[in-house]
């Protein structure tokens, strides 16, 4: 009887045994803090984000994503060390946007699961933000989200996960930035970023078909002084029919930024209108044509292109 009792308080001993083996196994590799940085890391690398926002204590994903094309790869845990808080600190590298990145990570112990497995939590969240200033316009768009930099506080300030690439621009057909790419790898870093929001060619094209539509109507008037026209005629003589305007040269457009930042001072300069005339002279009543040609510019303002519904208003 007692051998078998023996046997089987070995057998149960040796159940025990290795069942503390393997939770303490567990506790140096998954359920360790390297563990837990590293669990972050790989739902970041597959692109599970609503895991990593869970890992990092956020209660749900940030509205802005990494660029999916661009995930981090290869995560790897190089070390961890204590701190005289009771923190551990974690250093981890991996590959991003075809480069070596590290990332030092701040992890704290939680109470465990099952009074055996250790659970940790960040105490620093594993974000970084991002900083915008966009000169012309109050819309940016990052990783193809559109944020309306008014209702993002001052400065506009957007908190975006890390590690991860971020790509920063806005472009319409009328107004459009030059792209500008952030990789992020700091954790609680800020990134200032500044966009020139600049005239595209169609916004361009439009203001220069709108002004010489306006010139074309000025000409088709066959009068003198044309109504609301950057030109115009005095005669002293008799005018006999009717005046004849064309357009030599219709004037260069360029658009400028205005003071406001968000509407465009338009200039055209360097016109050249002519002018022919049939008079007859007061003083011998002789008749003759006369040919005037006159410079002229026109100048006004482009509104609406925050709305993406641009207007030409003319001086």
């Amino acid at each position: 009887m007692w051998p078998i009792v023996r046997r089987f308080g070995l057998l149960a001993l040796g159940v025990v045994a290795a069942w503390l083996v393997t939770v303490l196994v567990l506790n140096l590799t998954v359920f360790s803090a390297g563990g837990h940085v590293l669990s972050y890391l790989r739902a970041m690398e597959s692109g599970d984000y609503a895991i990593a926002a869970t890992k990092a204590g956020l209660a749900k994903a940030p509205r802005v994503l990494p660029v999916d094309t661009a995930k981090l790869s290869e995560p790897t845990i190089l070390g961890t060390r204590s701190l005289s808080s009771g923190e551990l600190v974690v250093e981890a590298s991996y590959q991003l946007d075809n480069a070596s990145h590290t990332t030092v990570f701040i992890v704290e112990e939680d109470e465990p699961v099952l009074w055996f497995f250790d659970t940790w939590h960040f105490t620093k969240t594993p974000l970084s933000s991002l900083r915008f200033a966009v000169i012309g316009d109050h819309r940016v768009s990052v990783n193809e989200v559109e944020l309306n930099t008014l209702a993002m506080g001052v400065p506009p300030t957007e908190k975006v996960l890390v590690p991860g690439v971020y790509e920063s621009t806005w472009v319409t057909p009328w107004v459009e930035a030059t792209p500008q790419r952030s990789v992020l790898s700091d954790i609680g870093d800020t990134t200032s970023l500044r966009l020139q929001i600049r005239p595209s060619l169609a916004l361009i094209d439009t203001t220069v078909d709108a002004v010489e539509s306006f010139l074309n109507d000025c000409v088709a008037q066959a009068v003198l002084q044309p109504v609301g026209c950057p030109f115009g005629v005095s005669i002293d003589d008799r005018v006999i029919g009717t005046p004849q305007w064309q357009i030599l040269d219709y004037p260069v457009v360029e658009l400028t930024l205005g003071a406001d930042r968000a509407a465009w001072s338009m200039s055209a300069q360097g016109g050249v209108a002519e002018v022919t005339i049939e008079v007859q002279s007061l003083f011998d009543g002789t008749l003759s044509t006369s040919v005037e040609t006159l410079d002229f510019d026109v100048y006004g303002i482009v509104r609406g292109t925050t709305v993406d519904e641009p207007v030409l208003n003319l001086f």
